[in-house]
């Protein structure tokens, strides 16, 4: 399988969590305080995942045949974008009124980016460069 397939498995997969938190926030389904602080920075932690691996999808699809070092330079670009965008959009929440700043959102981007470097390195052969 090529790598920018299974990076964007990973990412479809992140997708797919994001996608499966805003359905169970949408029905208003409870899950105690543990689950429901995790429905409120779920949404966070899945986007981080998501981008990152989007991102390296198809950066890596459009440049092939790269080793490991180039690879892993690629993800720690994809993944800056990924956290840069998803902590900047929560520091633009202090601006509005209307939404909510949490930190625990910014902690949860921060995880997701973690988890993130833990798959790439879990699913990226070590060729040598």
């Amino acid at each position: 399988m090529r790598l920018s397939t299974r990076y964007g498995l990973v990412g479809m997969a992140a997708l797919a969590l994001l996608s499966s938190v805003h359905w169970v926030r949408d029905n208003h389904w409870h899950f105690g305080p543990v689950g429901t602080y995790l429905r409120g920075v779920a949404p966070n932690f899945a986007a981080a995942i998501a981008i990152s691996f989007v991102l390296l999808s198809i950066w890596t699809d459009r440049q092939r045949d790269d080793g490991f070092v180039a690879l892993r330079l690629r993800f720690l670009v994809c993944a800056a974008i990924s956290g840069a965008g998803l902590c900047g959009w929560e520091f633009v929440q202090m601006l509005n009124n209307r939404l909510v700043f949490d930190t625990q959102d910014l902690v949860a981007t921060l995880v997701g980016i973690a988890v993130s470097a833990g798959l790439f390195h879990a699913i990226t052969p070590r060729r040598p460069d």
